[in-house]
């Protein structure tokens, strides 16, 4: 039977900000009440894994008050005693009152969002009372003694801002108010349906192996995602995270606040028919899981794109997001639109795992870089012996140049 590990819960898409790029902005549905929730979780609890996390996202989850998420997670923890909490947050509502959930009920796990070419994050249309407001109150969450993950998104005009993100982690780590980024593409979903590609795949992959060249060097306290996670993967200390797996569907559910449940935000943000899994308290939670929007889903694995297949990088990948396939026009079974950057990332860690240039980072994740060096030595043999050959740049640590009809196929991976 199908087991839910992750839900990515919107009990509102409400929100105190209207940030022009929102992929998920008010819909009109009323905001939950804890017997909505008690619903949920009763029509959820079956499928669920012992030890399923809930992440709590919207719209802007902190406008249901610290009280409902003490009582709804005392409600889960009477039955479910491994379950954890988790929110995704911009902070505008951090207050003395939140503290205590942000521990009790979180028990750290805040992640939040900020931008830093401050263009797009406003409050009544206000960027720049969006920025002092939002400035106020990260450094209250610091103070408090928080490590909330700061979730920044970058188009093609401010893709160099990802070195300034990195160098205030490192300012704020020095400080001892270490706090972990993420650096993500700005993708065309929500109020930015339409747009189309804000970020092209070799600027973000660029800059990418830019800053991992940094993080290697400098051994910071802070993580960098993706890179710490496509790290994690390359030297084998994780396995099947989001976006790198191609078996997601059904292990990942998002709720809206209609109750409405897709595979998930992602899937949801999209608010396509034909993804839509059911509806949760009218549909039922098996009916939901047997849909034929999940078994639209459920065949990706099976049928991605041959040249996916042929990826020297491909046991760590797994073809990228189908949401992000399905968004930029390419369905289910489509190439991921950031492949290239990718195979750029992957190829620099493994280069730099081959030459030494990562040890230091492999010794701080725990683990002995002649064991990793020799279990990457011999993946990347097996994958060129079984035929993939498909890589953008040539590893040189390991002494493999792409030939010049590898180099073609590879190129024609983005079309």
């Amino acid at each position: 039977m199908r087991t839910v590990s992750t839900l990515i819960i919107k009990p509102t898409k409400g929100c105190n900000a209207d940030c022009s790029y929102c992929a998920a902005p008010p819909d009109g549905a009323p905001k939950w009440s804890l017997d909505d929730f008690a619903q949920v979780f009763a029509a959820l609890q079956p499928r669920l894994h012992p030890t399923v996390t809930f992440i709590w996202h919207g719209g802007e989850p902190m406008l249901l008050g610290p009280d409902f998420y003490r009582q709804a997670f005392s409600m889960v923890r009477a039955v479910m005693p491994q379950a954890r909490f988790s929110i995704q947050s911009n902070l505008l509502g951090y207050n003395a009152r939140w503290r205590a959930v942000f521990g009790d009920v979180f028990q750290g796990s805040v992640s939040t969002s900020w931008d830093p070419d401050g263009r797009n994050r406003t409050i009544k249309g206000d960027a720049s009372l969006y920025e002092r407001v939002y400035q106020d109150r990260i450094q209250r969450v610091l103070d408090d003694g928080w490590r909330p993950k700061v979730i920044s998104t970058f188009d093609e005009q401010s893709a160099f801002l990802m070195h300034h993100v990195y160098e205030l982690a490192r300012t704020a780590d020095a400080k001892g108010h270490t706090h972990d980024i993420r650096l993500n593409y700005r993708y065309p979903a929500g109020r930015a349906f339409g747009e189309g590609e804000s970020l092209q795949p070799s600027t973000y992959g660029r800059t990418l192996v830019e800053v991992y060249d940094r993080w290697i060097q400098d051994l910071p306290d802070f993580l960098v995602t993706p890179l710490d996670q496509m790290f994690l993967r390359v030297i084998g200390a994780e396995a099947g995270r989001c976006p790198w797996s191609k078996g997601c569907a059904g292990r990942i559910l998002g709720i809206e606040p209609n109750f409405d449940i897709y595979n998930c935000g992602e899937f949801a943000d999209l608010a396509e028919e034909r993804f839509r899994f059911g509806n949760l308290l009218l549909d039922g939670i098996d009916a939901c899981l047997s849909s034929p929007a999940i078994r639209t889903l459920a065949r990706r694995p099976v049928a991605l794109p041959a040249s996916c297949k042929a990826c020297i990088h491909f046991q760590e990948c797994e073809g990228g997001c189908m949401r992000d396939s399905v968004l930029y026009g390419r369905d289910v079974d489509g190439k991921f639109q950031y492949c290239e950057s990718w195979q750029e990332v992957f190829s620099r860690i493994k280069e730099s795992i081959l030459t030494g240039e990562a040890d230091g980072a492999i010794k701080k994740f725990g683990h002995a870089p002649d064991t990793v060096r020799a279990r990457v030595a011999a993946s990347m043999r097996r994958g060129l012996a079984e035929g993939r050959a498909n890589m953008r740049r040539p590893l040189l640590g390991f002494g493999h140049v792409p030939a010049a009809p590898d180099l073609a196929q590879v190129e024609g991976l983005a079309s």
